[in-house]
């Protein structure tokens, strides 16, 4: 069973009307044209009054195919495709009317009343209703010609008269049947494409959300070690080219430990989340900041060789916005923090040698430190930091 179109099946039936009424204009005039060569051979008493006749079509047709660019065809496509319908068959039925009874155009030219209705169908997008009032309207004609124009003696035959509905009726059926068959064509293929789209769509989301995992700690959102890594290399160059100096900060926090072994785990992934936000508000557009795993945080700052003491300064910031309280699960909570430097060129050249120093100084500012009991009061001896050769604070 096929579903209610939706909008965009509406607008893709549209453009089929447009242009299916195009392409038959410009084919229904080419007919016209070249059956003037046939009338001198199948209607030569009256070809002066056929040729006016197809020139009077002509004009018909090359006004449907203009009228396809108003904005409003869609609207009235019915009366349109109607009148261009009515027109071209009352065109040929004058025709007819107008061929001697010797004429070949007197019985042969109804093939072409034939054709137009079978196009009328198959062809075209006008409602079944409109299609069977030109079709009433177009055979009436026809009959009327034969029946009550003629000299009795050539008139139609009962016989002929059932021949000649028999063909307009399997005309109509074909067209009918053909039209069926376009229709579901096109509502399969647009139910088709409209699977295929969502499929494309769903495997690039969950190709954006596997690459998005693969790059990002689940916990925090922030950046992971192998996506760092890579941030970092492409920070490299571009301090390389700018001439300036890549700060990397290994950053442990203080006191992580007793806050997991008294308040339970839940609430140690709250702290992690909590200074991961902090960090993320205080850096720099720019700078990057990631959660290496357990309770480890690496920042990559750009930096002016002339202005390396702001690193310490941004050492000492983060220390302090890691050290506010925290309310966790209604207990407030404070940890410290212990910060290493390492800097791009100075220390190397290589990020895994540039995290090793890092990691070796924030290991260092560790040493010795006493530990620290959830929920007291922040000392600055909690936050030791080991920066640059021959500086500790």
């Amino acid at each position: 069973m096929f579903k209610k179109p939706k909008t965009q099946f509406q607008f893709y039936s549209e453009n089929e009307v447009i242009d299916s009424t195009k392409t038959l204009s410009i084919l229904s005039a080419l007919l016209f044209i070249v059956f003037v060569f046939v009338d001198i051979w199948a209607i030569p008493s009256a070809f002066n009054e056929v040729v006016s006749t197809r020139l009077l079509v002509l004009v018909a047709l090359v006004f449907t195919y203009f009228s396809t660019y108003h904005p409003s065809f869609y609207k009235y496509k019915d009366y349109v495709l109607s009148f261009i319908f009515l027109t071209t068959s009352l065109g040929i039925e004058y025709m007819v009317y107008k061929a001697l009874p010797h004429e070949h155009a007197y019985s042969v030219y109804f093939v072409g009343l034939v054709l137009i209705i079978m196009t009328l169908y198959s062809w075209t997008y006008i409602k079944f209703s409109a299609s069977l009032v030109v079709t009433f309207i177009v055979m009436g004609g026809y009959f009327y010609i034969e029946n009550y124009t003629r000299a009795p003696e050539f008139s139609l035959t009962i016989f002929e008269l059932i021949t000649n509905l028999f063909f307009v009726t399997s005309a109509v059926v074909i067209g009918i049947v053909a039209r069926l068959m376009r229709d579901k064509f096109i509502r399969e293929n647009y139910l088709l494409q409209e699977a295929l789209t969502h499929a494309l769509e769903k495997k690039t989301e969950e190709a954006k959300d596997n690459e998005y995992l693969a790059n990002h700690d689940p916990l925090t959102g922030l950046p992971n070690r192998r996506y760092m890594t890579e941030l970092l290399e492409a920070s490299m160059k571009e301090a390389e080219e700018k001439d300036k100096v890549l700060v990397i900060m290994f950053l442990d926090l203080n006191g992580f430990k007793q806050v997991n072994d008294i308040y339970g785990h839940a609430a140690g992934d709250k702290v992690l989340k909590v200074v991961a936000k902090r960090l993320e508000l205080a850096i720099r557009r720019g700078d990057h900041i990631a959660r290496l795993g357990g309770d480890e945080y690496l920042i990559g700052l750009m930096m002016d060789k002339d202005h390396l003491g702001e690193a310490e300064n941004m050492t000492e910031k983060f220390a302090a916005i890691i050290a506010q309280p925290m309310n966790i699960e209604g207990i407030r909570v404070r940890v410290g923090s212990s910060i290493g430097l390492s800097a791009y060129p100075i220390h190397g050249n290589q990020i895994s040698v540039l995290l090793d120093i890092a990691d070796k100084r924030m290991y260092a500012a560790k040493k010795g430190r006493p530990p620290i009991s959830v929920g007291s009061s922040y000392q600055q001896k909690d936050n030791k930091v080991a920066v640059f050769p021959g500086k500790k604070v």
